[in-house]
């Protein structure tokens, strides 16, 4: 029987042996163009050579000056990631040489990529999906543990180029891991940002060694313990909910000596968009620049039936403050946020109410701010905890177009920008009001246990500008267990239809009925292209 052993290593002994700048590049230049003042390279180099095996990876340069004082590394790894290079030219005009380096392997319209030799053919996507979790029988086996080699040997790049600029290094899902271990393992790296960092935990089983060495070698986690430069996280909740918890697990890792800035999506578009790339562009420029940023706190006090929160900002001004709330669900992949505008006081400060119901024992919060200027920040820590014995009155309304209806576009699978456009509310062709959006529309329901008992069935309106099937989708939790229960029911073109779906209504794929309403997470309308809801009503 062949027994593996599983070596644990430190994030320090697993690069202590590593100097990204020892060995030769071997730059090959590709390309060199300049237009409008804008100088472009493309390059390949070697980026790793060891026992025969090598990996020849290729990067483009851009910078509107000859000079750059500051830089940023882009990692890139998928091609399916291009959508974050929006807004680039922001920081061209702001001085910044931007590289791009993708560790895919995927070739480009021009035929370029990072080519792999055949043993390490377990890191390119070109090849499949990599197993990024696999540590086994060490963490240097893991695809993240050569993608960052690989990302450190751009920032040699880089430095060849302009050995004078302060560099930052940038990464978006799983990508932001990559940057992560960059930033926490290159004394070089002067600032980081992660966009929606995969922060997902490696499957566990039977032989838990292997999980065990990822999380304690090259997760975020582990690298965020060896930061030492500022860094940046936009995340984004609803359709990424769980990541929220995960992110405050990271920050709590930082040391506090360590700066950092939270970026937080609007609830409507669970995703990164073009503005929160320009507000990290910001955050690069001045973070670079050595210029700091105020700490947003957030504090609570409870008080009879509601929570107070208050917002500062460290003196500075600010135009407008948000408070985002979750009551707790069991499950924080399924826990809806609400978003409530906080009033100004005379101080400078800003306050706003939250209901606590009986049973909601735990109130997770945090508020963004936005500063003179433009720039939107939130605030250290996610999670605010409260107990509360405060008795709510029960409601038979949930949601509504004209309430705090709490759908969101949920499209993440598909979609990498999403906009305000993708969940909306206006007018259907007879006037009357409704919600809609593009692709999946999806709430996720904050109630506690008990809490729709009084109901026998839910009711729905939908306007639809065809005849049709329309699905109405339940999870709910059972046994441990996340259970996905179907209902239909047909609308008629051009006028509104009143759907009431019983209990047993809904169904499995099994077709085995649902039992009674107990436990439900979330509802989801899978149905949306030119339709309209409103009326949610439990009766």
């Amino acid at each position: 029987m062949l027994i593996v052993a599983i070596k644990f290593l430190t994030p320090v002994q697993l690069w202590q042996d590593y100097d990204p700048a020892s060995a030769p590049l071997d730059i090959s230049i590709e390309y060199t163009s300049e237009t409008d003042g804008l100088f472009v390279k493309g390059a390949f180099f070697t980026a790793f050579a060891e026992e025969g095996e090598s990996v020849r990876a290729f990067s483009e340069i851009k910078s509107a000056v000859p000079s750059p004082k500051k830089a940023l590394l882009c990692v890139m790894n998928s091609a399916d990631q291009a959508a974050y290079t929006e807004g680039f030219d922001d920081l061209l005009k702001r001085g910044f040489a931007v590289a791009t380096i993708d560790v895919s392997g995927i070739p480009d319209e021009e035929g370029r990529c990072a080519r792999y030799s055949d043993g390490l053919t377990y890191a390119s996507f070109a090849a499949g999906t990599p197993d990024r979790f696999l540590s086994s029988p060490s963490a240097k086996n893991s695809p993240v543990f050569l993608w960052t080699k690989i990302a450190r040997r751009a920032i040699s790049l880089l430095e060849y180029f302009y050995p004078k600029a302060k560099i930052a290094v940038m990464g978006a899902k799983t990508a932001a891991d990559i940057a992560w271990q960059v930033a926490a393992t290159d004394t070089r790296v002067g600032g980081l940002v992660a966009l929606l960092g995969d922060y997902s935990d490696p499957p566990v089983l039977e032989d838990t060694s292997n999980a065990d060495s990822y999380m304690m070698t090259i997760s975020a986690k582990s690298a965020a313990r060896q930061l030492k430069c500022p860094c940046l996280i936009a995340t984004a909740a609803n359709a990424h909910g769980g990541d929220v918890e995960k992110v405050n697990e990271i920050v709590c890792q930082l040391r506090d000596d360590v700066p950092y800035t939270l970026v937080v999506t609007p609830r409507l578009n669970a995703q990164i968009n073009v503005g929160d790339l320009l507000l990290s562009y910001k955050w690069l420029d001045r973070t670079l620049k050595g210029e700091s940023l105020p700490e947003v706190k957030l504090t609570s006090q409870l008080e009879e039936n509601f929570l107070s929160f208050g917002v500062s900002c460290g003196g500075q001004k600010a135009q407008s403050a948000t408070l985002y709330y979750a009551y707790n669900d069991a499950l924080p992949t399924c826990r809806h946020w609400h978003e409530a505008l906080m009033k100004k006081k005379e101080d400078g400060t800003f306050a706003a109410e939250v209901p606590v119901w009986e049973g909601d024992h735990e109130v997770y919060a945090y508020a963004t701010v936005v500063l003179v200027g433009g720039l939107c920040i939130a605030s250290k820590g996610f999670a605010t905890l409260v107990t509360s014995d405060v008795p709510y009155h029960t409601s038979q309304f949930l949601l509504d177009s004209e309430s705090d209806h709490g759908f969101y576009s949920d499209n993440s699978a598909q979609t990498f920008l999403a906009f305000k456009e993708d969940f909306r509310i206006e007018d259907a062709p007879d006037g009357v009001p409704g919600f809609c959006g593009k692709g999946v529309l999806r709430t996720n329901i904050l109630s506690e246990s008990g809490r729709y008992e009084p109901a026998t069935a839910l009711h729905i309106s939908v306007y639809s500008k065809e005849d049709g099937e329309i699905r109405v989708i339940l999870l709910k939790g059972e046994e441990g267990e996340i259970t996905e229960y179907v209902a239909t029911g047909f609308a008629e073109a051009g006028e509104w239809t009143r759907l009431s779906l019983e209990v047993g209504d809904f169904k499995t794929k099994d077709l085995i009925p649902m039992r009674d309403w107990e436990g439900l997470y979330s509802i989801i309308l899978p149905d949306t292209d030119d339709k309209y809801y409103n009326n949610f009503l439990w009766m």
